[in-house]
């Protein structure tokens, strides 16, 4: 784990991959390992489309989620883009 933040930008229209993926390669970067999907699923905490489909029209709206998985809390926000933020889960 690392006590920084992990923070990502996502712009939906210049992604290839999916907001859920990119929150779940966050969270991998900020935990520095690589998960697989056999050992961290993100539908045991959040379901991923759920994510994607909140922000999907999200253009022109400010709208944030915060979930806490295991180990971190995932902050997600857009005010034009898309900021993951990912830091340790404080109890």
């Amino acid at each position: 784990m690392d006590d920084r933040p992990e923070r990502r930008r996502y712009y939906p229209d210049d992604e290839t991959v999916p907001l859920s993926e990119a929150v779940l390669e966050a969270v991998r970067a900020h935990e520095n390992s690589s998960l697989s999907a056999d050992e961290f699923d993100l539908y045991d905490h959040v379901h991923p489309e759920a994510i994607d489909a909140l922000f999907r029209d999200a253009s022109g709206v400010d709208m944030s989620v915060r979930f806490h998985l295991t180990n971190v809390t995932v902050s997600v926000w857009s005010d034009g883009g898309i900021d993951i933020r990912v830091t340790d889960r404080v109890e």
